[in-house]
């Protein structure tokens, strides 16, 4: 097994931080974190089609830009949280990790692997009832549209669902 190293140590500090506790202190304040990303990542992923549309005028197209830079620099701010939320479950390298960490880093991997088989799913029958007729072709906008929501969810769903999953942690005594 390999020694940990400084960054490990870092990361675990900054993870650990009981400063950032408040943020994320009750389920409540967790499930609105994980509220937040989930509409900054759809806002994200709908200023996207302005940039790859056909558009004659280049101002929408910059605005949408704007609005892509300004959206980005929200949801890094929400995800650190998030992972703050976690302690750093899913951002940690294995080797820092606990037994009941490692547990749990599994059982979220698990419930969201299940959910992106579920919307993976749902969105294969969603197709098939929109095109699958024979009346009208999916165009490759669509379908290609389809498919980066879906692997955008399958990439952020462990987090989400670490997040939602996670305890509240005791309050502690004031001194």
């Amino acid at each position: 097994m390999r020694a940990t190293t400084r960054y490990d140590q870092r990361m675990l500090r900054l993870m650990n931080d009981p400063r950032h506790r408040r943020v994320h202190a009750t389920r409540a304040r967790r499930r609105g974190l994980v509220a937040a990303h989930v509409a900054l990542t759809a806002a994200a992923l709908a200023t996207l089609a302005p940039l790859t549309g056909r558009l004659t005028d280049p101002g929408p197209r910059w605005a949408a830009l704007a609005a892509l830079l300004l959206l980005t620099a929200a949801w890094c701010v929400v995800t650190g949280m998030l992972n703050l939320a976690t302690r750093g479950l899913m951002e940690l390298r294995a080797r820092v990790l606990d037994e009941r960490q490692h547990a749990e880093r599994g059982r979220a991997f698990v419930l969201a692997h299940r959910t992106s088989l579920g919307l993976h799913l749902a969105a294969l029958l969603w197709v098939l009832l929109a095109y699958g007729g024979g009346y009208a072709e999916v165009s490759a906008r669509t379908l290609a549209g389809t498919v980066l929501v879906l692997l955008v969810a399958h990439w952020l769903l462990p987090l989400w669902a670490a997040v939602l999953t996670a305890r509240d942690e005791p309050d502690e005594p004031d001194e």
